[in-house]
């Protein structure tokens, strides 16, 4: 699969016989992609998930009180319309069968968390099933951020009756009240001020509101993209939404003294699981599926996936051993490269692959750190930044 990530069986067939010395037929390699090849692969996807990583050391006060940050999204990609029956795609204009992975990652230890299904696997509900079943594992303090797809009054509450930490920002449909339950406007927030600080109540839940009033240059920009999505999707985009776009706003549960600009960064993070989801794209081809049968589709999704679990595995070992700041990417683009070394090196025995795994350590320590670059500086850099924010609380 990370040889070549859309492999038709003859290509599989050439990679057994050649790399693996099993002379096999494509027909072989078909009749193996079954019910009990399909439940090997979770076996050993679970057995890789199962790898428990140890807790990164960020330089950052906020993050050091955490022991957990959970960043929550998903992706979906098109199948074959024969398996609509199967996997649900959306309804309209949308391909009539998909395959949704929702994924959690813990930005502190690396640990993984997956499920996979079809449209029916909601973002919202899928994290409020999460979090009511304690999926995941929440020992000490945990840190969850999530996009607004994910936004559930419930599966905040849950977090904070937990003693956990969420950072969301604030959806436009959602009606917010003072502490003395009268509704707020946040158009009327702003008139006086660039930045809001205060407790308010959304349902059951009591929170902070922290928010900023955005530059022109950005809020047009936005505004623009919105326009643009709005008509791709054939919808009229409401003037609240407009209002809201002129704003950053976030809830949260934090004390009062963490500042817009540490939230802010701290949100910023949530970015990590989106380029994750673009390298395994770019590279692994998880979203490349030939064929239009379930069991050979969940037989390459669990095999990809096993690839994204050891790698990072690799890669976040490498990281705590050395304290250095490696690129996701390029470690999984060099790992790939060398395929049918790895191979190889398995196929002999035990020494000549831990050999192997050695010589690869060294490697991507020498070929895969990240750039540096002044204008744009990467996540670990802004978080150690954050510290010198000033403390500030802001109230209307």
């Amino acid at each position: 699969m990370l040889n070549t990530n859309d492999s038709t069986l003859s290509q599989m067939a050439a990679f057994l016989t050649n790399t693996c010395n099993s002379n096999v037929s494509p027909q072989a390699v078909d009749q193996r992609i079954k019910t009990a090849g399909k439940e090997f692969l979770k076996i050993c996807l679970n057995k890789a998930f199962s790898i428990s990583l140890k807790r990164l050391n960020i330089n950052n006060k906020i993050l050091n009180t955490c022991d957990h940050l959970y960043i929550i999204d998903s992706t979906n990609f098109d199948l074959h319309p024969k398996l609509s029956d199967i996997f649900k795609g959306s309804s309209g204009g949308a391909s009539k069968s998909s395959l949704r992975i929702q994924f959690v990652y813990d930005f502190l230890t690396g640990n993984m968390y997956i499920q996979i299904g079809d449209v029916k696997l909601s973002d919202a509900k899928t994290f409020y099933r999460i979090i009511k079943d304690n999926s995941l594992d929440v020992s000490g303090k945990s840190l969850f951020l999530a996009d607004l797809g994910y936004f559930k009054t419930d599966s905040f509450l849950h977090i904070a009756k937990n003693a956990d930490y969420f950072v969301s920002k604030l959806k436009s449909n959602i009606l917010i009240y003072d502490e003395n339950n009268n509704k707020l406007d946040i158009s009327d927030l702003f008139k006086k001020q660039s930045r809001i600080n205060m407790t308010v109540k959304i349902g059951c839940l009591t929170c902070r509101l922290v928010g900023e009033k955005l530059p022109d240059n950005i809020v047009n920009e936005k505004l623009r993209k919105a326009l643009k999505e709005a008509h791709k999707k054939k919808r009229t985009l409401s003037e609240k939404s407009k209002v809201f776009i002129k704003y950053a706003l976030f809830i949260t549960n934090f004390e009062e003294t963490t500042t817009f600009d540490s939230l802010f960064c701290l949100y910023r993070i949530r970015w990590q699981i989106e380029l994750i989801f673009k390298t395994w794209k770019s590279i692994i081809g998880i979203h490349k599926i030939r064929s239009a049968n379930e069991k050979r589709i969940l037989c390459e999704i669990y095999g990809k996936l096993i690839i994204a679990v050891l790698t990072n595995v690799i890669y976040w070992k490498i990281k705590l051993e050395y304290g250095i700041v490696l690129s996701y990417h390029k470690v999984l683009q060099h790992i790939k490269a060398i395929a049918v070394n790895w191979t190889v090196s398995i196929l002999k025995n035990k020494d000549a692959h831990f050999k192997f795994l050695n010589n690869l350590k060294l490697q991507i320590l020498r070929l895969c750190k990240k750039n540096r670059q002044s204008n744009k500086p990467y996540i670990e850099i802004i978080l150690g930044c954050m510290d010198l924010l000033k403390i500030e609380k802001v109230t209307p």
